[in-house]
C-alpha cells in the first residue's frame, strides 16, 4: 500500500551530520581498500629474490599467489553473508586486523610450506572486507552517486597494488624481501581501529531517504533480512544481468590477477631490469593509468546512465574490447618503452570497468542482500579468475615463457568480457526496473 505525504522541512543541521559521517567513513574505506591491495601485491614486487632464496619454480611462485587467492574467494561467500546479518563495520575491522597480522609474519617464513600457510592466512583475513564495505558503501550514498563513489573506492585496488609493487622492490632490494612485508603489515592495525568507531548505517538507508523525499514510505521499503542463503541466492541468480556480471568478473579478475602476481618478475626477466626498477615502472605506470581510468570511468558512467539504463554496462563493454588488443600489442614489444606506452593504454582500458561494473550490482539487486550478491560474485570471480591465474600462468611458463603464458591468456579472457557485457546490454534495463519495483519504488 502506497501512502502520500507532505514532504517534512529539511533539518539542514542534522542532514549534515550523516553526510560527514559517511565521507569519513568512506575515508577509512578507502583507505583499507589501499592497505589490502598493498598486502596482496607485495609479494609480486619480491619474487625474483624468494625465487632465488626458496629455489623455486614458476608453479611454485604462482601456487603461492593462487593459495591466497583461493582461501580469499571461499572465505568470501559466507563473510558475506555474515555481513548480511550483522554489523558489517566490525566485520571490517576484524578482518584488516588479521590480514595485517598475517601480512608481518609472512617476513618471518622460513621455507615454501611457511610461506604458503601465512599467504593462505592473509586471504582469510582480506575475504570480509569486500562484501561488507560494498554494502556499507551503498548504504552511505545515494544510487544516483554509487558509480563516482565506487569508482573512487576502486582506486585504492590501484594505489594499493601500486604501492605494494614500489614499496616491495625499494625495500627487497634495499633491505631485503622479509622487511618489505614488515613495512606493509603494520598500518592496517590503525585503520582497524579507526572504521571500529565509524556509524553503522541502517540497511537500504539510500533508497529509504530518497522515497521519504518523495513522499514515499510503501511497506516494501522497510527492509527484512531473509536467513536462509539458499533462497536469497536463488532470489539473486534469477536476475539475468547477474549472470553477466559473474562471467565479466571471471575473465576481468582473471586478467587482473596474471598481472599483478607476474608483471613485475616478466620485467627483471625480459627487460633486464633490477627489482626496485621492475617494482618502480610497474608501480608507477598500473598508478597512472589506473587512476585515470578509474575517476573516468566512473563520472562517464554516471553520466550515461542518466540517459539510458545501459551506461555503467556500457562503459565496462567498450573498456574490455579495446583493453583486449591493447594488451596484445604491449606482449609483442621488446622495447621497454613501447612496451609502457601500450601498458598504460591497457591499463587505462581495464580501469574503465571497475566501478560501474560494481554500481551496476547494486542497480540490479535490492539492498538487503547487496552484501551476499557481491560475496557470491566475487567467490566465483577469484575462484575462476585470479586465483586460477597465477598458477596457471607459472605451469604454461615453466613449459615455454613467461611472456608467451600472459600474450595467451590475457588478451583473451579480456576479449571475452567485453562479448558477455555486450550480451548484458539487452538485460541491464529490465533487471533494473524489476529491482526498483521491488523495493517499492517502480
Amino acid at each position: 500500500m502506497k501512502i502520500v505525504t507532505t514532504p517534512a522541512p529539511i533539518d539542514k543541521k542534522a542532514s549534515q551530520q550523516p553526510r560527514r559521517q559517511a565521507r569519513f567513513a568512506f575515508a577509512i574505506l578507502l583507505t583499507i581498500n589501499i592497505l589490502n591491495y598493498a598486502d596482496r601485491s607485495v609479494l609480486a614486487a619480491i619474487q625474483p629474490k624468494l625465487q632465488i632464496d626458496f629455489h623455486l619454480t614458476n608453479t611454485e611462485l604462482g601456487l603461492l599467489s593462487s593459495s591466497f587467492l583461493l582461501i580469499y574467494a571461499l572465505g568470501t561467500l559466507p563473510l558475506g553473508i555474515w555481513a548480511d546479518r550483522s554489523v558489517r563495520k566490525n566485520i571490517v575491522a576484524l578482518c584488516v586486523g588479521v590480514w595485517s597480522v598475517a601480512t608481518a609474519l609472512t617476513g618471518f617464513t622460513q621455507n615454501f610450506i611457511q610461506i604458503f600457510i601465512a599467504r593462505s592466512f592473509l586471504g582469510v583475513g582480506e575475504a570480509g572486507y569486500a562484501p561488507a564495505s560494498l554494502s556499507l558503501i551503498g548504504d552511505y550514498f545515494s544510487k544516483e552517486r554509487r558509480g563516482r563513489v565506487l569508482s573512487l573506492w576502486s582506486i585504492g585496488n590501484l594505489i594499493g597494488t601500486a604501492l605494494g609493487l614500489i614499496l616491495g622492490g625499494i625495500i627487497a632490494d634495499a633491505f631485503g624481501w622479509r622487511w618489505a612485508f614488515y613495512v606493509v603489515g603494520i598500518p592496517g592495525l590503525l585503520a582497524a581501529f579507526l572504521i571500529w568507531r565509524t556509524v553503522e548505517p541502517r540497511r537500504g538507508a539510500s533508497e529509504q531517504n530518497a522515497d521519504e523525499e518523495e513522499g514515499d514510505t510503501d511497506d516494501a521499503a522497510h527492509m527484512h533480512v531473509d536467513k536462509d542463503f539458499w533462497k536469497v541466492a536463488r532470489r539473486i541468480l534469477r536476475i539475468p544481468t547477474y549472470w553477466i556480471l559473474i562471467g565479466a568478473f571471471v575473465f576481468s579478475f582473471f586478467t587482473i590477477g596474471s598481472a599483478q602476481t607476474w608483471i613485475t618478475t616478466y620485467m627483471v626477466r625480459d627487460f633486464g631490469l633490477s627489482v626496485a626498477r621492475a617494482g618502480i615502472y610497474s608501480g608507477v605506470v598500473l598508478l597512472s593509468g589506473s587512476l585515470v581510468g578509474t575517476v573516468i570511468g566512473g563520472f562517464v558512467a554516471d553520466f550515461l546512465q542518466r540517459r539510458m539504463p545501459q551506461g555503467r554496462l556500457l562503459v565496462a563493454t567498450f573498456a574490455f574490447l579495446v583493453g583486449a588488443p591493447l594488451t596484445m600489442i604491449a606482449l609483442t614489444l621488446h622495447n621497454l618503452g613501447p612496451f609502457l606506452g601500450f601498458f598504460v593504454g591497457a591499463i587505462l582500458c581495464l580501469s574503465l570497468s571497475l566501478g560501474p561494473l560494481n554500481a551496476v550490482i547494486q542497480d540490479v539487486v535490492a539492498p538487503e542482500v547487496r552484501a551476499t550478491a557481491a560475496g557470491l560474485v566475487l567467490l566465483l570471480a577469484h575462484l575462476l579468475g585470479d586465483a586460477a591465474s597465477p598458477l596457471i600462468v607459472g605451469a604454461i611458463a615453466d613449459r615455454s615463457s613467461l611472456g608467451f603464458a600472459l600474450l595467451v591468456t590475457a588478451p583473451t579472457c579480456l576479449f571475452l568480457a567485453g562479448i558477455i557485457c555486450l550480451i548484458g546490454l539487452r538485460t541491464v534495463a529490465n533487471d533494473m526496473r524489476a529491482q526498483q519495483r521491488q523495493s517499492g519504488r517502480g
